[in-house]
């Protein structure tokens, strides 16, 4: 039996794709395959487990006795579990975030990273979900172009793209200070400042829209103290409409303040009288408003009395809409 360095690599690669895979290694079976000693086999896994401790890959080669097989066993520190991917594929299909082909492509190599017998089980979970996903309606495909807007952020370069505003079919230019990619509710973002505005108010532009992009060879600085922090905008920005920072006062009359919590992270509970809550939030622009109005009789805006007065003209004009049938 001659075991030339070609050979050996084949089979130590070999064996390790299919260690990763979730398979197990059989010594017998591949000291026949290979057509050398079982010694040398077991000099392979050794090799494979020195590797793999080097490497810290989170999971250990050892022999399961039942099976007769030597398995890799995820030590979890490293690896995502099985549950966890669960959980991940699930959130990635109700984002609707991507193309399908795209999703399909990133659920399939989510659900190799467990083990074998789990794949098919996460899979059959999955599958009506999967099957039943609809691509959003600009059916673009966003993963270079939010890499590329990635790029010129962390570099703090100065972007031009051109731009088309919901209904509009000539693209506006744009040169924008890139600050921030995030995505919300179905779409990516692009947070910006105007170049050309000498204050800086964060604009928001849906990533799709963009017609064409070019990083500019020019850079832009902000002070540390004044960078932005995608964290603080998310707890102050309801869906994706940027504006003026404004404080905000309103009663709750409904069950769950738990859930105004949660959709206005700076939102506080001043007071509680019988079940009537009454709340404080810092907040950005007018998408606040299409959350309060969404909340019908359970709300009652009392500052600022600026938008407390447009809460009452909007509602007027609903009334009208209603008023025959």
């Amino acid at each position: 039996m001659v075991d030339s360095q070609q050979n050996k690599g084949y089979r130590v690669i070999s064996m390790f794709d299919r260690l990763m895979d979730g398979q197990g290694i059989n010594k017998r079976q591949e000291a026949f395959t290979h057509n050398v000693g079982e010694k040398t086999i077991q000099r392979d896994l050794d090799q494979i487990r020195t590797y793999i401790e080097k490497t810290k890959l989170g999971c250990h080669l050892e022999y399961v006795r039942a099976e007769k097989v030597y398995k890799l066993t995820n030590t979890g520190k490293n690896i995502l579990s099985k549950e966890q991917v669960l959980a991940i594929v699930k959130i990635l299909i109700e984002s609707r975030a991507l193309l399908k082909s795209e999703m399909s492509d990133i659920i399939d190599k989510l659900i190799s990273i467990v083990t074998a017998d789990k794949q098919e089980f996460i899979h059959n979970i999955i599958l009506n979900e999967e099957h039943l996903y609809v691509d959003l309606n600009h059916q673009k495909s966003l993963l270079h172009l939010i890499w590329v807007l990635s790029e010129a952020i962390q570099k703090k370069k100065i972007i031009k793209i051109d731009y088309l505003h919901e209904g509009e079919t000539i693209p506006v230019e744009k040169v924008l200070k890139p600050l921030a990619v995030i995505f919300s509710e179905y779409y990516f973002y692009l947070i910006a400042y105007d170049s050309k505005h000498e204050q800086d108010l964060p604009i928001v532009y849906r990533v799709d829209r963009i017609q064409h992009f070019l990083e500019l060879d020019k850079k832009f600085q902000i002070p540390y103290a004044e960078r932005f922090q995608e964290g603080e905008f998310r707890k102050r920005i309801q869906f994706m409409y940027a504006g003026e920072l404004m404080h905000v006062k309103f009663i709750f009359k409904g069950i769950s303040p738990q859930a105004v919590l949660d959709r206005l992270p700076t939102a506080k509970i001043v007071s509680n009288k019988k079940g009537h809550y009454l709340f404080e939030a810092e907040v950005f622009g007018c998408g606040i408003r299409m959350w309060l109005l969404s909340q019908g009789e359970k709300i009652e805006v009392l500052e600022p009395i600026e938008l407390r007065e447009e809460m009452i003209k909007t509602i007027q004009s609903m009334q009208q809409n209603y008023r025959y049938i």
